[in-house]
């Protein structure tokens, strides 16, 4: 049999029309593929735009695919929800870098000077006075500022030291307490004064007689100075202690367990020169806790915190490190405590008290037998490392857990006005917060009798459950902090109801015995 062999234009005939249709065929489909990605960006664009000019009609299920629509709805407001913005109303921000740190990796966006929108107000100075004050007069409910009004009759030196406080060492104001001053002087003429000053400024020790007590000498108060004071390696020291107050009304204290502000004077306290202030006094450059020989083993080759490094030292001499701890948590309840209606006062002509937050440092030394004397609260405490580097972490640490604390670092997206119903019952529920249980359903709590029934559902106000549900909130989201107000309980007690809930005010009880309640019903909430 015979093969014909084709010609070679032939063949190349065929290869390229069997090409040409190929290509024609891929030509239609992606013309095909792009009228199909077309018609789809049309109608995704339509529907995102009438759900945009017409969301409610979306939303209450009205017309055809209500589902598709609210669920579409949905997904275009979670992606064009806004980051939160903080206001740092600061005249400087070089030592502020930490707190901008803390916050922009929580999300937030930073701006310098007010606008129209922001979720938070941090100032490094007292913000009720002066250009800002009508600003947080007018402030909205979710907005949140850094500190209360009235927060300087904690921080003011000789609002603190003048108060009947037994973590104090004993003061006189100037020149009101003068007489007492002297006649105490007379009984005790041994005694070291400190000059005080509420600028914090000109700290000196001095006898009675050197000192010049007259309207004009520019003294506010006299304070009784600590002689022997506890001494490691022959150096004087104070305790920096970070506290964060969430409420005022009901109190809520926070204190920051992780570590602590260790700061050592620059040279030897002994001989005592009072010219010397680098000898009792702990100035900018101070001594750190790593460059101590006795603290060097634990702080440096162990890579212990302060607070870790010092309690080791304690309880290598045979020391009863846990009763400071237990006494400086004393002193800061009582503090509060002893403040607290006074700021509550304050407070009465701004309209959302649930708008303010205050962190705080309480500046503690030892004496020679561990007792815990309270030297000062520093309002808006120094967060800069500029001096001292190694304190970067720690500083960074209680800015994050401090907005942690107060519901600012949030797992979910978007402004702090952009929080719904839906969204804040996924955060806390009424169930939550429920407590007391049997006491509830009893005909007794039906007509709320007694004042235990006031942590039932029935019994509570709107702004009562609020309080407990901002408590919850913060007692899952401390961190690092542990509660000091209300009492913490080192056991689980055996009723929701204490003796010395008669000294307490209505909101204070009742948040205290709703504390008592969880910890009967879970001993994670004892502390």
């Amino acid at each position: 049999m015979r093969i014909s062999r084709c010609s070679p234009p032939l063949v190349l005939c065929v290869v390229f029309g069997l090409g040409f249709l190929f290509l024609l065929r891929n030509v239609h489909q992606f013309q095909s593929a792009l009228d199909r990605n077309h018609r789809e960006h049309m109608e995704i664009k339509s529907s995102l735009q009438s759900l945009h000019e017409g969301a409610s009609f979306a939303v209450q299920g009205g017309g055809g695919g209500g589902n598709e629509h609210r669920q579409s709805f949905s997904m275009y407001k979670q992606n064009n929800r806004q980051h939160p913005t903080l206001w740092l109303a600061s005249r400087s921000i070089d030592h502020l870098n930490h707190i901008v740190n803390a916050f922009e990796r929580v999300g937030y966006h930073i701006i310098r000077e007010p606008s129209s929108r922001w979720d938070v107000m941090w100032s490094y100075d007292y913000p009720f006075s002066g250009r800002w004050s009508q600003r947080i007069h007018n402030m909205h409910s979710y907005q949140k500022v850094n500190h209360f009004p009235g927060s300087g009759f904690i921080t003011n030196k000789q609002s603190l030291s003048t108060s009947k406080i037994s973590s104090l060492p004993r003061a006189y104001r100037i020149p009101e307490d003068v007489d007492k001053l002297k006649s105490y002087a007379k009984l005790n003429p041994n005694t070291m004064w400190v000059m005080k000053s509420n600028d914090h400024r000109g700290i000196r020790i001095k006898r009675l007689d050197e000192m010049d007590l007259s309207p004009s000498g520019h003294l506010n108060f006299a304070q009784e100075f600590i002689r022997n004071p506890f001494l490691i390696d022959g150096r004087k020291f104070d305790i920096g202690v970070y506290v964060v107050i969430t409420s005022m009304n009901p109190l809520r204290v926070y204190v920051y367990e992780d570590e602590v502000l260790l700061r050592f004077c620059s040279k030897d306290y002994h001989p005592l020169d009072v010219d010397d202030v680098a000898k009792y006094v702990v100035l900018d450059e101070y001594t750190s806790v790593k460059d101590l020989p006795s603290m060097k083993e634990y702080a440096v080759r162990q890579r212990f915190s302060a607070k870790q490094s010092l309690n080791a030292y304690l309880r290598k001499k045979g020391l009863n490190a846990a009763g400071v701890w237990n006494a400086i948590r004393k002193s800061i309840e009582e503090v509060t405590q002893a403040k607290e209606n006074d700021i509550k006062s304050a407070m009465s002509s701004y309209p959302w008290h649930s708008s303010f937050f205050e962190l705080v440092r309480f500046d503690f030394v030892l004496d020679e037998m561990l007792n815990v004397w309270l030297m000062e609260v520093n309002m808006s405490p120094n967060l800069s490392s500029a001096m001292h580097a190694e304190n970067a972490r720690m500083y960074e640490q209680v800015v994050y857990n401090t907005l942690a604390l107060v519901g600012l670092a949030r797992w979910t997206a978007g402004t702090l006005n952009s929080v719904e119903s839906a969204e804040k019952d996924m955060l806390v529920s009424d169930q939550d917060i429920a407590a007391v249980h049997e006491e509830c359903v009893t005909a007794e709590c039906g007509q709320c009798a007694n004042v235990v029934c006031s942590l039932c559902r029935q019994c509570r106000s709107d702004p009562q459950t609020d309080e407990l549900k901002l408590a919850f909130l913060e007692h899952i989201n401390r961190g690092n902090f542990r509660r000091v107000v209300p009492t913490p309980l080192l056991k689980r007690p055996s009723s929701v109801m204490s003796s010395s809930d008669h000294s307490l005010s209505a909101p204070n009880k009742v948040i205290a015995m709703w504390f008592r309640a969880k910890c009967l019903d879970d001993l994670a909430w004892c502390t």
